[in-house]
């Protein structure tokens, strides 16, 4: 059998003050021509379904839109909710909106075994979402003393639906989770303080698959094909430069899965250009990727972002890396009523430029005297 990993699609999601939802669009409409075209039989989307846990309308209809179009392409689909996600609204529609589909969220059904039955055999699927262990059920079986963590949910969780395994039949797990030597980008959402978030991923053992989600990486976790995250399908910030993939596993009828990434053909890369204002007015734009600039000038410069949209039409951000870097202690406000006017004028144009420049703090301390002169 086919199973197509894929995760953190994020509908609604945007980067700066762009809406990503025609890329995500885009993004869905290439997913569904894959799955007919390669005939899958699963799709997994292992959570962050959504961007936020009440997501826009338009949002919710493509991700519905998106459902339907992938049960009618001939595959049936098992997603879980992600630490975006609103574990209630998902789980509660579980098995309402049509045959082939397979909603987890929240802790209810977590450890629940789904068997599917295809042309080759069994699957056992166990979908587990994002399990935040603060909401985490008394287990009077265990030291009520102990907080539970990350780790000790998501084990007991897979340990309990393994139980339930038929032994012989293929399985497949789906998790959403922050496992042990994987390596993050820069627009995942912390899951807790430090390391506290961090699973290993021995939890996984004795599945023959596990789609993870939550990190935007794709990557092989341990040097295991069977243990991968699929990544997130468009870049969410500037450290996503790496190409974007679903990953196709065959499962056979003897559960031996092999993987392959299948990289994604649409949607924006992300570009970082540098340069004063006048170099990149100079330069070809970029019509096509998600920009940042980093403007080196030493001095402020005036709209700065419209000039440069009409360059960039896609861009994100703005930087400036040539002021000076500003290493001064805050000033109080008893210390801002002993300075004068013109040293506190010196002192800003000192801190927003990368040199001294005697003309300009002349010209500044010329024009203040002015305005104190006709004050006066």
């Amino acid at each position: 059998m086919r199973i197509l990993h894929t995760s953190d699609w994020h509908l609604g999601r945007s980067f700066g003050d762009h809406r990503l939802l025609e890329q995500q669009a885009l993004f869905i409409d290439w997913l569904v021509d894959l799955v007919r075209h390669e005939e899958i039989d699963l799709v997994a989307i292992a959570g962050d379904l959504y961007d936020r846990s009440v997501p826009p309308a338009d949002a919710v209809e493509l991700f519905h839109s998106s459902l339907s179009r992938l049960l009618a392409a001939g595959a049936d689909v098992a997603a879980i909710a992600g630490n975006h996600d609103s574990a209630e609204r998902l789980g509660s529609i579980d098995g309402l909106l049509a045959s082939g589909l397979l909603l987890r969220g929240g802790y209810k059904r977590a450890a629940d075994v789904d068997i599917r039955t295809y042309a080759d055999g069994p699957l056992a699927i166990v979908a587990v979402p994002y399990l935040d262990p603060v909401f985490a059920p008394i287990d009077t079986s265990h030291d009520a003393s102990e907080r539970p963590s990350h780790e000790t949910v998501l084990r007991r969780t897979l340990t309990t639906a393994r139980d339930r395994i038929t032994p012989g039949v293929r399985s497949l797990a789906i998790a959403h989770a922050f496992v042990t030597g994987a390596e993050p980008s820069e627009s995942e959402r912390t899951l807790a303080v430090g390391d506290a978030g961090m699973v290993s991923s021995t939890v996984f053992n004795g599945f023959d698959y596990t789609a993870l989600g939550h990190l935007h990486r794709a990557q092989i976790v341990g040097g295991d094909e069977r243990v991968r995250y699929s990544g997130a399908p468009l870049a969410y910030s500037f450290g996503e430069k790496s190409q974007k993939e679903v990953v196709l596993i065959e499962l056979d009828a003897d559960a031996d899965a092999r993987s392959k990434p299948i990289p994604i053909d649409v949607g924006r890369s992300v570009a970082t250009v540098r340069g004063t204002l006048d170099e990149l007015l100079a330069a070809d734009g970029n019509n096509h990727d998600w920009v940042r600039v980093e403007l080196t000038n030493t001095h402020p410069v005036a709209d700065a972002h419209r000039r440069l949209r009409d360059h960039f039409p896609h861009l994100v951000e703005i930087a400036r890396i040539g002021a000076r870097p500003n290493n001064r202690e805050r000033l109080t406000v008893q210390a801002v009523r002993e300075r004068s006017v013109q040293e506190l004028a010196g002192e800003f144009l000192t801190n927003v430029s990368s040199h001294d420049d005697a003309s300009d703090l002349a010209l500044l301390q010329n024009a203040l005297s002015r305005a104190e002169n006709h004050q006066s």
